[in-house]
């Protein structure tokens, strides 16, 4: 470049000055030239740009939702994006001292060009995530989905999903969306992913009163395609239970997380005592693979241990971790980082630090930095504060919210584009200019623990007697002929999806043979289909006291055991597989043609077993029996 006294400026300072400026001013200077148009838009200079901002240890932005009363009319709310800026050098500033808001640098008002005339939370805007300076925004009641760049002015409404269930659920339809959406990249592809995983609402099977519930579906939505495709769900579903996500946490490394809940696929609606969910546990979506995963929450969250209650994930020093407040003492709060992914419960987590706060927590960063909302029920109501682990400085900022289901998050400034072209590089290292790339993490992408550690669950299985399980393998084997699927071995599920230690489990089913001794009469129902993959076709076990008792003792027994006190019905799948509905018809037809008795056949369960599973392998090689015992004859 040249000046008007003759001297030059070389093109790579000029670009190094250029990458730290914030994104307004490039905006601007991209009217220069066209040479800078062109620099300021490169991908390259995206991802440089990109980097510096999230590497500045200079200041965090936070970015808030909040309802203020209307100054026209202070009976009547109104809904409020706003950015905090904040200096990180608050522990130096001797300003401090005379201004408690000194190191809160600025506030500035983000207002969305679309309808936001909120007078009800639902109908208000969802911040769902952020990612790279693109919020993920949506509308509760219609369902939206609105990405934007507020430090670009850039606003996109995506056009709505077509493979998702129609909510019919008999409450609220923010169901559908609300907990689905999740919002992330992919580095391998340089694309931003939103991803939808919805529920259609129950099935009623009657006479008997069973809710069925079948499982989820989701789709992905792809920025630089602008299309929406439906993908696989299978790790989302194990032979006896259903993964449920709750509400959408954050984008990690590369992997999405929410948190979530596991279920039986049937609840007696007519027990007023069952519980409808076994556990809370994450739920996570890798956005290079796209494949769904899920780990256990620590043992503290958990019956019979239980101390804690979840309130939210977040990033803490560069690890997944999670926040959890004590139920006998809401001021007191807890941070567990994961250690490692992968066994039985998914990872392994470790408590990092214990700590009070005096009102409720909306945000951390810098690990040490909280921002707190006070509830409405208390002298605290409607007030923000800043407060430091470390120092216990409280600081009460110059802002309010009337609600206390405020939420903020920290935001990153970038020139990424929701409108096509200006996207940072892949972090692909092949790439000529991957020294830029902003993904480059001190330690390895989450979705590299889960390819290299496998998660499994446990299943107690009910095994027929030897003739039986003949008998039923060659009706498999008929309907893998046409159908397809992996070979199965005859059992009837007791108890599925145990997460424990290897020892406990294995000690357990030792001592159900104290318990469970002598074999037991089964009775089919009904040849069955359902749209999950585990029990596409197959036959349901008579599970009432008066028709099987000595089946319902022997479940009953079991799910004590291993802390699962639901009536669940009993099935005997034939076929595992994902097929149409006309498809389902026929497969079930076909069952009568190749055994006509089937569908009323009474046999003996002779054995137990106890399988190590990994519901992720539809092949079943790696499933493993651990244990079994023969049952007794009387």
């Amino acid at each position: 470049m040249t000046l008007e006294f003759g001297k030059t400026i070389d093109e790579d300072v000029v670009e190094q000055i250029l990458s730290i400026l914030p994104p307004k001013s490039l905006k601007r200077f991209q009217c220069v030239s066209k040479r800078w148009y062109a620099l300021i838009t490169s991908p390259r200079f995206v991802a440089k740009h990109l980097s510096n901002s999230t590497h500045n240890n200079l200041s965090t932005s936070v970015l808030m939702k909040r309802e203020v009363r209307k100054d026209t009319n202070p009976d009547e709310t109104e809904e409020l994006f706003s950015f905090l800026h904040f200096r990180n050098d608050e522990d130096n500033d001797v300003d401090s001292v005379h201004d408690e808001h000194s190191f809160l640098s600025s506030i500035q008002e983000f207002h969305i060009p679309f309808p936001t005339g909120v007078k009800t939370p639902h109908e208000s805007l969802i911040i769902i995530g952020h990612c790279n300076g693109i919020i993920c925004l949506a509308q509760a009641v219609s369902g939206e989905v609105i990405l934007c760049n507020p430090a670009i002015h850039e606003y996109k409404l995506l056009p709505p999903s077509p493979y998702l269930p129609d909510s019919d659920w008999p409450f609220l339809t923010t169901f559908q969306f609300r907990d689905g959406l999740g919002f992330g990249y992919d580095p391998n592809f340089n694309e931003y992913k939103i991803v939808n995983i919805g529920f259609s609402a129950p099935e009623l099977s009657t006479p008997d009163g069973f809710n069925i519930y079948n499982p989820p579906k989701a789709a992905v939505y792809t920025l630089g395609t602008d299309t929406w495709r439906e993908i696989k769900t299978d790790s989302l579903e194990t032979e006896t239970t259903i993964l449920w996500p709750e509400q959408f946490q954050m984008h990690f490394k590369d992997m999405c997380f929410w948190q979530g809940h596991e279920q039986h696929k049937e609840l007696d609606v007519l027990d007023e005592d069952e519980e409808q969910f076994i556990r809370e546990v994450i739920i996570m979506f890798d956005t290079g693979d796209e494949l769904f995963h899920n780990i256990m929450l620590p043992d503290e969250f958990d019956y019979p241990s239980k101390n804690y209650f979840v309130e939210n994930l977040l990033g803490w020093k560069d690890s997944v971790a999670l926040l959890g407040r004590q139920i006998c003492q809401i001021s007191s709060f807890g941070i567990w980082v994961i250690e490692e992914f992968g066994g039985p419960n998914g990872g392994a987590w470790t408590k990092h630090i214990t700590f009070d706060l005096p009102v409720e927590p909306l945000i951390f960063w810098k690990s040490d930095r909280v921002l707190l909302n006070g509830p409405n029920d208390t002298d605290y109501r409607g007030l923000i504060f800043s407060y430091n682990l470390g120092t216990k400085k409280l600081k009460n900022l110059p802002i309010r919210s009337e609600r206390t289901d405020s939420t903020a998050i920290v935001y990153v400034s970038s020139i990424v584009s929701v409108l096509g072209g200006s996207k940072p590089e892949s972090k692909d290292n092949s790439t000529p200019n991957a020294e830029f790339s902003v993904f480059e993490y001190p330690s390895p992408p989450v979705s590299h623990y889960m390819v290299d550690k496998k998660t499994y669950s446990y299943s107690v299985w009910a095994i027929p007697s030897d003739d039986v399980s003949l008998r039923i393998k060659k009706v498999m084997e008929g309907l893998r002929t046409e159908f397809g699927g992996p070979e199965i071995d005859p059992h009837i599920a007791v108890v599925g999806s145990i997460r424990m230690k290897h020892e406990d489990m294995l000690n357990k089913f030792i001592s159900l043979q104290s318990d469970v001794i002598s074999s037991y009469k089964a009775k089919v129902n009904q040849v069955v289909t359902r749209s999950s993959y585990f029990q596409c076709i197959s036959l349901l076990i008579h599970s009432s006291f008066k028709v099987s008792p000595e089946l319902s003792f022997t479940t009953g027994v079991c799910g004590g055991q291993f802390r699962f006190w639901n009536k669940v019905r009993p099935h005997l799948s034939l076929l595992y597989g994902y097929l149409t509905e006309e498809e389902r018809k026929k497969a079930q037809e076909k069952v009568s043609y190749l055994d006509e008795g089937l569908s009323s056949l009474s046999f003996f369960i002779t054995r137990l077993a106890l399988y190590k599973i990994d519901y992720k392998d539809r092949s079943l090689k790696s499933w493993e029996k651990i244990a079994d015992y023969p049952l007794q004859f009387e």
